[in-house]
């Protein structure tokens, strides 16, 4: 696959976002990456015509005030591509401001009627370890199925539990579409349970806080036996939902709200979810609701693949089903690492009333006390700046020397979770007890 990647940053040569295309040129050698970088913003020609023979546009961008950085919105509003090609987008903004700049990217898409495909967030030493580079490379042969147009066949997801939620307020608008769905992935091999929230009673939150004593609800009603049911074994949860405004179901809604019972420590899913909104619903209110859809699965640690239209129903069967046989690894972005620092935080306020929560959190080190490093020098001239990007590359230039081939590839159910605990309760065998662990053995 030929692959045109522009790279935004400033630092060229010595951007540390550039790292993971030299890491992909050393694992997919059948792959080939012209790289080029943002030299005269208004001069887009050479990259235009590196774009039009491409099968695939890669951005690569370093963010400034929660957004790509200026020149790269310059050129973008200089440069014409054609229409339909496939374009995605990796950020390695250590996930504290990666949203908003992950938008734009798809925004510019949507507007020039290009193709966009799920980007990809990473911290910028990620791929100096193997899982890491795990996870780059799982999610480029995802690009790269998405790009091909692979077609899935009836062993697809072979082994694999999906579960489908009819969540629409209007049986007219969503029965239909839950049960073609139903139908479709058994086609390609999954196990398929059906739900419909429509013959649920499921009552909304109090809000009395008795669950964060003891992750217990204290409404009786169909939530618990339902969501024992739902994600015990699942691989895939869809969701077919209509719109309300630019949110959910008020069905959904009132499902989603009861799972503050699950607290933090065992509310790590991490399944891979799709979304079909049934039903008429503006682009900037898809918009809205994709952010939302995005905050809420980053938080609990599930894989979103994307939020689709009616009219793309092949597309979601479709893309589902690569994330699912690619495993793609759960997004950690800026919803995943700030909210979960909120969270800790409030754990530890209310370590007594909810310590669980207080044990899940100080497990995964968010108690400690971070060393204080001193700079020996501060940087004060143009020189010296350089001289510090280049410092920060030594670590990736040494693991580039000895990286030859794709990374060792880790199977289901013994695949490490990229911030696994390493004491307290709360990780993968507490989660496995109840059902909700990472992934079923095979």
């Amino acid at each position: 696959m030929k692959v045109a990647v522009l790279s935004a940053s400033p630092k060229q040569q010595l951007s540390l976002t550039l790292q993971t295309v030299r890491a992909l040129q050393k694992m997919c050698k059948e792959d080939e990456f012209d790289i080029s970088f943002i030299k005269d913003v208004n001069n887009c020609a050479d990259f235009e015509e590196k774009a039009k023979d491409a099968d695939l546009i890669l951005v690569l961008s370093s963010l400034y005030h929660f957004n790509v950085h200026g020149q790269l919105i310059a050129y973008l509003k200089n440069i014409k591509l054609v229409q339909g090609k496939p374009i995605t987008y990796i950020s390695t903004s250590g996930g504290n401001m990666d949203i908003p700049a992950h938008n734009f990217l798809r925004s510019f898409a949507r507007t020039n009627g290009l193709k966009w495909i799920r980007s990809l967030s990473l911290l910028d030493e990620d791929i100096l370890k193997e899982k890491g580079r795990e996870e780059l490379y799982r999610w480029f042969l995802y690009v790269k199925d998405v790009v091909n147009e692979k077609k899935p066949d009836e062993k697809s997801l072979e082994g694999m539990v999906v579960k489908v939620i009819d969540a629409g307020d209007d049986a007219e608008k969503t029965e239909k579409l839950a049960k073609q769905a139903v139908e479709r992935y058994k086609g390609l091999g999954a196990t398929v349970d059906f739900y419909n929230l429509r013959e649920k009673t499921i009552k909304g939150c109090i809000a009395c806080f008795g669950c964060y004593t003891n992750n217990v609800c204290v409404i009786k009603d169909d939530f618990d036996k339902l969501t024992e049911e739902l994600y015990k074994d699942a691989d895939m949860i869809v969701i077919i939902t209509d719109s309300n405004y630019n949110q959910f179901s008020k069905n959904y809604k009132y499902f989603l709200d009861r799972h503050v019972k699950f607290g933090r420590y065992s509310h790590n899913y991490e399944f891979y979810k799709a979304y079909l909104v049934a039903g008429d619903i503006s682009d900037s209110d898809m918009a809205e609701l994709n952010q939302h859809t995005l905050t809420v699965d980053s938080l609990e640690s599930n894989c979103m693949v994307d939020i689709y239209r009616e009219e793309e129903f092949d597309k979601m069967i479709a893309e589902s089903t690569y994330a699912c046989s690619n495993q793609l690894y759960p997004q950690r972005n800026t919803y995943y690492y700030g909210l979960n620092l909120q969270f800790a935080n409030l754990a530890y306020r209310l370590q007594r009333m909810t310590p669980k929560d207080y044990e899940y959190f100080k497990g995964r080190g968010y108690y400690e006390l971070p060393q204080i490093i001193t700079q020996t020098k501060p940087i004060s001239n143009l020189e010296e700046g350089r001289m510090s990007c280049k410092m920060r590359l030594i670590a990736f230039e040494e693991m580039l020397s000895a990286l030859d081939g794709p990374p060792k590839l880790t199977k289901r159910g013994t695949r490490t979770k990229l911030d696994a605990p390493a004491t307290g309760n709360g990780g993968e065998a507490e989660n496995k007890k109840k059902g909700f662990g990472l992934f079923k053995k095979k």
